[in-house]
């Protein structure tokens, strides 16, 4: 005698059933044998048969609702043979989910009210899974409810995300699934004892995450209601998953709009706070200047905290290397916004001195008569004049703009900024003497184009005491090198005399000073 089952109202062989054999469960985990479902309070006969047939992949769905079966009925996942109830209640939906991976996605609550990871049974096929989401959808299942426990309770997408479930992410979407407000595209919630992700696992994930971000790429830049991004939560992610899983994430959703460099907060004891502190967490962000200190302070006590310090260390860091290269940039703006008064009046008058009456012609020359200057004299005379007005300030309040915390390399480039424009202002004879260029110099009978390097105003002292003089460019890329050995970045810029590399830029602080004007060398006292 053959036995029958009925799926969609359809009657089929029992050898062509839908139950197939129980997956293998990993230690720490629990199989469908070691559980029981506990409907809620109210949930009838037949509710309870559809509750048990979603999780055990035998429902006779489109049969039980015709029968008066609720697919809205509520049900709870408890290790078998204790009394406690567990805290996460499931729809007929949410049980109806299977995991591709036989990764364990649900938790059933065990004697010491701890959550234990779950394995369940799969659907014989990915068409028939989809069946199913589609004829409880069909019988009055709510497919954007929770499971009756409030906001905590994940919704049917969500337990399609954390399965890996594709198909059941399509299914979903496809009958307008709500997927906005509640995150979608954090990492899944498992507990930490859960077993380690399969390679299998991650890849699911990362194609459902991938297609979450088609359907709505501003999924990416949701936050908590305290602010936290997908970013941060990243750090607090379920310690099963691979650093290269971690790397790819981190990269969709940054791709589609997560800062990686917003800081997070969350509330505590009443009151908002970070945790760690915000120049802990983002150290380009919050100091983009002394990374390489915010990462030692970080803990690393922990998994977790060490994963979190990696996640600093191969996304942040690594976009630090564009944070350094276009200090240069930032430092050549300093200055000339620190100069540009001085450059602006002295050039205005250059041109007015020739032009002003004076009253020092003896006889025969007329009294009042045009000023006579030789070869760049007025503009030496003017550019002396304009050193009133220059704006020392004004160049190292851009710097501390931009390196914004106290650090080390804010201290060096800080310092090397004001020293140079102290020295352009007042030490020279004019801006041609500052920005250097090509110059026509009378060699014998010939004039010679040469090429004049910008101010030269720092001394570098070997050790035998030769002094050579260097430029503001230099002194800025060595702050700029040793910042970035520090925090293990490479790639950044040099951006001027490419040719040379980095051996023009090579010393240490303690060698560097000036000059004075009986050219002995004094220290500037930069370390």
């Amino acid at each position: 005698m053959i036995h029958v089952m009925l799926v969609f109202g359809l009657w089929r062989p029992s050898s062509m059933t839908d139950q197939p054999g129980s997956p293998a469960v990993p230690p720490g985990c629990k199989g469908l044998d070691d559980v029981d479902i506990v409907p809620d309070e109210g949930v009838s006969a037949l509710s309870r048969q559809l509750l048990e047939g979603c999780i055990r992949r035998t429902a006779q769905v489109t049969q039980l609702i015709r029968q008066g079966a609720d697919p809205r009925a509520i049900g709870r996942l408890r290790v078998r043979g204790i009394t406690v109830i567990s805290y996460c209640p499931h729809r007929c939906l949410s049980f109806a989910i299977d995991s591709p991976t036989n990764t364990p996605f649900l938790c059933a609550r065990d004697a010491h009210y701890a959550d234990v990871p779950v394995v369940l049974p799969q659907w014989s096929s990915r068409q028939l899974q989809s069946d199913i989401i589609n004829a409880l959808i069909d019988g009055g299942a709510e497919i954007n409810a929770g499971g009756g426990g409030g906001s905590s309770t994940p919704r049917p997408i969500e337990v399609a995300i954390r399965a890996g479930n594709l198909t059941a992410v399509e299914a979903l979407l496809e009958r307008q699934a709500n997927v906005r407000g509640f995150r979608v595209m954090q990492l899944p919630y498992l507990p930490d004892d859960a077993p380690p992700a399969t390679r299998e696992y991650e890849d699911a994930l990362m194609s459902i995450y991938n297609r979450l971000a088609q359907h709505d790429s501003t999924l990416a830049t949701e936050q908590t209601p305290h602010g936290e991004n997908l970013v941060h939560l990243a750090a607090t992610a379920p310690l099963i998953f691979s650093q290269l899983f971690i790397d790819q994430y981190l990269t969709l959703i940054t791709s589609h709009g997560a800062d990686m460099t917003a800081p997070g907060t969350c509330r505590l004891g009443g009151a908002l706070k970070t945790d760690p502190p915000v120049q802990d967490r983002h150290p380009c962000a919050a100091g983009r200047g002394g990374a390489a200190q915010s990462i030692a302070r970080m803990p690393t006590a922990t998994e977790r905290q060490r994963r979190y310090r990696q996640l600093v260390v191969t996304e942040y860091v690594t976009e630090y290397a564009t944070v350094l290269t276009e200090l240069s940039e930032v430092v050549m703006s300093a200055i000339n916004g620190a100069l540009a008064p001085q450059r602006d009046h002295s050039m205005l008058l250059a041109r007015l001195l020739p032009l002003a009456p004076h009253h020092d012609g003896a006889h025969p020359h007329p009294s009042p008569s045009n000023m006579a200057f030789g070869p760049h004299e007025a503009e030496a005379i003017a550019w002396k004049i304009g050193a009133f007005l220059h704006e020392p300030p004004a160049a190292v309040a851009a710097i501390d703009q931009y390196l914004i915390g106290e650090s080390l390399l804010r201290r060096r480039v800080g310092a090397a900024v004001g020293h140079f424009v102290k020295s352009a202002a007042t030490q020279t004879s004019s801006n041609r003497e500052v920005v250097g260029g090509t110059r026509y110099q009378q060699q014998g009978d010939k004039r010679v184009k040469v090429t004049v390097p910008p101010l030269q105003c720092f001394a570098v002292r070997g050790s035998g005491g030769q002094v050579v003089l260097t430029g503001v460019r230099e002194v800025v890329h060595r702050a700029r090198l040793d910042e970035a050995a520090s925090c293990g970045v490479t790639g950044v810029v040099k951006g001027f005399n490419e040719h040379l590399g980095d051996q023009d830029c090579q010393f240490e602080w303690g060698q560097l000073g000036r000059l004075s004007g009986n050219g002995l060398f004094m220290s500037l006292g930069i370390n």
